[in-house]
Protein backbone atom coordinates (compact mmCIF):
# COMPACT_ATOMS: atom_id res chain seq x y z
CA UNK A 1 0.00 0.00 0.00
CA UNK A 2 2.80 2.43 0.83
CA UNK A 3 4.43 1.76 -2.55
CA UNK A 4 1.09 2.38 -4.33
CA UNK A 5 0.63 5.67 -2.44
CA UNK A 6 4.15 6.71 -3.40
CA UNK A 7 3.49 5.90 -7.06
CA UNK A 8 0.15 7.70 -7.07
CA UNK A 9 1.84 10.81 -5.67
CA UNK A 10 3.87 10.83 -8.92
CA UNK A 11 0.77 10.35 -11.06
CA UNK A 12 1.20 6.63 -11.68
CA UNK A 13 -2.08 4.77 -11.33
CA UNK A 14 -0.43 1.38 -10.79
CA UNK A 15 2.88 -0.39 -10.45
CA UNK A 16 2.46 -1.65 -14.01
CA UNK A 17 2.09 1.90 -15.33
CA UNK A 18 5.28 2.88 -13.48
CA UNK A 19 7.19 -0.11 -14.88
CA UNK A 20 5.97 0.63 -18.43
CA UNK A 21 7.16 4.19 -17.97
CA UNK A 22 10.52 2.91 -16.73
CA UNK A 23 10.80 0.28 -19.50
CA UNK A 24 8.80 1.63 -22.48
CA UNK A 25 10.03 -1.10 -24.85
CA UNK A 26 7.65 -3.49 -23.05
CA UNK A 27 4.69 -1.44 -24.34
CA UNK A 28 5.67 -2.40 -27.87
CA UNK A 29 6.62 -6.02 -27.23
CA UNK A 30 10.23 -5.43 -28.28
CA UNK A 31 11.85 -6.06 -24.91
CA UNK A 32 13.67 -9.17 -26.15
CA UNK A 33 15.30 -7.23 -28.96
CA UNK A 34 15.97 -4.29 -26.63
CA UNK A 35 17.63 -6.48 -24.02
CA UNK A 36 19.62 -8.40 -26.66
CA UNK A 37 20.86 -5.13 -28.19
CA UNK A 38 21.82 -3.91 -24.72
CA UNK A 39 23.71 -7.09 -23.86
CA UNK A 40 25.68 -7.14 -27.11
CA UNK A 41 26.41 -3.39 -26.99
CA UNK A 42 27.20 -3.51 -23.27
CA UNK A 43 29.70 -6.33 -23.70
CA UNK A 44 31.37 -4.47 -26.56
CA UNK A 45 31.40 -1.20 -24.58
CA UNK A 46 32.88 -2.97 -21.56
CA UNK A 47 35.52 -4.71 -23.69
CA UNK A 48 36.48 -1.40 -25.33
CA UNK A 49 36.43 0.51 -22.03
CA UNK A 50 33.64 2.87 -23.06
CA UNK A 51 31.91 3.03 -19.67
CA UNK A 52 32.74 6.75 -19.18
CA UNK A 53 31.20 7.50 -22.59
CA UNK A 54 28.06 5.65 -21.47
CA UNK A 55 27.72 7.98 -18.48
CA UNK A 56 27.78 10.91 -20.91
CA UNK A 57 25.26 9.17 -23.17
CA UNK A 58 23.00 8.58 -20.16
CA UNK A 59 23.13 12.27 -19.25
CA UNK A 60 22.37 13.32 -22.83
CA UNK A 61 19.50 10.81 -22.98
CA UNK A 62 17.90 12.22 -19.82
CA UNK A 63 18.23 15.80 -21.07
CA UNK A 64 16.86 14.92 -24.52
CA UNK A 65 13.98 12.93 -23.03
CA UNK A 66 13.10 15.81 -20.73
CA UNK A 67 13.25 18.45 -23.49
CA UNK A 68 11.37 16.31 -26.01
CA UNK A 69 8.81 15.44 -23.30
CA UNK A 70 8.22 19.12 -22.59
CA UNK A 71 7.75 19.84 -26.30
CA UNK A 72 5.43 16.84 -26.73
CA UNK A 73 3.36 18.02 -23.75
CA UNK A 74 3.12 21.49 -25.27
CA UNK A 75 2.04 19.95 -28.60
CA UNK A 76 -0.74 18.07 -26.74
CA UNK A 77 -1.79 21.33 -25.07
CA UNK A 78 -0.63 20.27 -21.60
CA UNK A 79 1.02 22.76 -19.27
CA UNK A 80 4.31 22.13 -17.48
CA UNK A 81 3.67 20.45 -14.14
CA UNK A 82 6.37 19.91 -11.56
CA UNK A 83 4.95 16.53 -10.59
CA UNK A 84 5.53 15.27 -14.14
CA UNK A 85 9.14 16.45 -13.91
CA UNK A 86 9.40 14.61 -10.59
CA UNK A 87 8.38 11.45 -12.48
CA UNK A 88 11.53 11.88 -14.54
CA UNK A 89 13.57 12.25 -11.36
CA UNK A 90 12.12 9.10 -9.77
CA UNK A 91 12.82 7.06 -12.92
CA UNK A 92 16.43 8.27 -13.05
CA UNK A 93 16.74 7.51 -9.34
CA UNK A 94 15.59 3.90 -9.87
CA UNK A 95 18.07 3.40 -12.73
CA UNK A 96 20.94 4.90 -10.71
CA UNK A 97 20.13 2.63 -7.76
CA UNK A 98 20.20 -0.44 -10.06
CA UNK A 99 23.57 0.61 -11.50
CA UNK A 100 24.94 1.44 -8.05
CA UNK A 101 23.96 -1.99 -6.69
CA UNK A 102 25.72 -3.78 -9.56
CA UNK A 103 28.77 -1.52 -9.17
CA UNK A 104 28.87 -2.23 -5.41
CA UNK A 105 28.70 -5.98 -6.02
CA UNK A 106 31.55 -5.69 -8.54
CA UNK A 107 33.68 -3.76 -6.02
CA UNK A 108 32.91 -6.30 -3.31
CA UNK A 109 34.01 -9.14 -5.60
CA UNK A 110 37.18 -7.28 -6.56
CA UNK A 111 38.13 -6.85 -2.91
CA UNK A 112 38.22 -10.61 -2.34
CA UNK A 113 40.86 -13.13 -3.43
CA UNK A 114 40.14 -16.18 -5.55
CA UNK A 115 39.07 -17.20 -9.01
CA UNK A 116 35.35 -17.19 -8.20
CA UNK A 117 35.60 -13.60 -6.96
CA UNK A 118 37.50 -12.54 -10.08
CA UNK A 119 34.78 -14.10 -12.23
CA UNK A 120 32.14 -12.41 -10.05
CA UNK A 121 33.86 -9.06 -10.50
CA UNK A 122 33.75 -9.37 -14.29
CA UNK A 123 30.17 -10.64 -14.31
CA UNK A 124 28.91 -7.72 -12.18
CA UNK A 125 30.99 -5.21 -14.13
CA UNK A 126 29.53 -6.42 -17.43
CA UNK A 127 26.02 -6.46 -15.91
CA UNK A 128 26.52 -2.84 -14.83
CA UNK A 129 27.60 -1.78 -18.32
CA UNK A 130 24.73 -3.73 -19.90
CA UNK A 131 22.31 -1.96 -17.53
CA UNK A 132 23.78 1.40 -18.55
CA UNK A 133 23.26 0.56 -22.23
CA UNK A 134 19.74 -0.68 -21.48
CA UNK A 135 19.04 2.65 -19.76
CA UNK A 136 20.05 4.42 -22.98
CA UNK A 137 17.95 2.09 -25.15
CA UNK A 138 14.86 2.65 -23.00
CA UNK A 139 15.40 6.41 -22.99
CA UNK A 140 15.80 6.43 -26.77
CA UNK A 141 12.47 4.60 -26.95
CA UNK A 142 10.87 7.33 -24.82
CA UNK A 143 12.53 10.08 -26.88
CA UNK A 144 11.17 8.51 -30.08
CA UNK A 145 7.68 8.48 -28.56
CA UNK A 146 8.00 12.19 -27.78
CA UNK A 147 9.37 13.03 -31.24
CA UNK A 148 6.47 11.21 -32.90
CA UNK A 149 3.99 13.28 -30.87
CA UNK A 150 5.86 16.47 -31.76
CA UNK A 151 5.65 15.52 -35.46
CA UNK A 152 1.91 14.87 -35.12
CA UNK A 153 2.28 11.12 -35.64
CA UNK A 154 0.95 8.32 -33.44
CA UNK A 155 3.11 7.87 -30.35
CA UNK A 156 4.38 4.47 -31.52
CA UNK A 157 5.24 5.43 -35.14
CA UNK A 158 8.98 6.08 -34.74
CA UNK A 159 9.47 3.34 -32.15
CA UNK A 160 7.92 0.74 -34.44
CA UNK A 161 10.01 1.99 -37.39
CA UNK A 162 13.21 1.75 -35.36
CA UNK A 163 12.49 -1.76 -34.09
CA UNK A 164 11.43 -2.88 -37.59
CA UNK A 165 14.81 -1.65 -38.86
CA UNK A 166 16.68 -3.50 -36.08
CA UNK A 167 14.62 -6.61 -36.82
CA UNK A 168 15.64 -6.49 -40.48
CA UNK A 169 19.30 -6.05 -39.54
CA UNK A 170 19.05 -8.96 -37.08
CA UNK A 171 17.42 -11.16 -39.74
CA UNK A 172 20.16 -10.30 -42.25
CA UNK A 173 22.90 -11.09 -39.72
CA UNK A 174 21.17 -14.30 -38.71
CA UNK A 175 20.83 -15.27 -42.38
CA UNK A 176 24.53 -14.61 -43.00
CA UNK A 177 25.56 -16.76 -40.02
CA UNK A 178 23.14 -19.53 -41.01
CA UNK A 179 24.52 -19.58 -44.57
CA UNK A 180 28.09 -19.67 -43.25
CA UNK A 181 27.22 -22.49 -40.86
CA UNK A 182 25.49 -24.42 -43.66
CA UNK A 183 28.53 -23.94 -45.91
CA UNK A 184 30.85 -25.08 -43.09
CA UNK A 185 28.63 -28.11 -42.46
CA UNK A 186 28.63 -28.93 -46.19
CA UNK A 187 32.43 -28.64 -46.32
CA UNK A 188 32.82 -30.97 -43.34
CA UNK A 189 30.62 -33.59 -45.04
CA UNK A 190 33.05 -33.86 -47.98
Amino acid sequence: MIFQKLLSSYGFESGQQFLLSLFPSFKYGVQQMSITLSIVSGCIANFLGLTPALVGAMFVAVVMETVSGLKASKKRGEHFESFKFSRCIIKVFVWVILIYILHSFALEMRSEVGAIFTIGYYVFTVMKVVTMVYFCVEYVTSILENLAVIDGKPKDALVNSMWDMFGKIRNQLTGMFNRKKKNDDDDSME
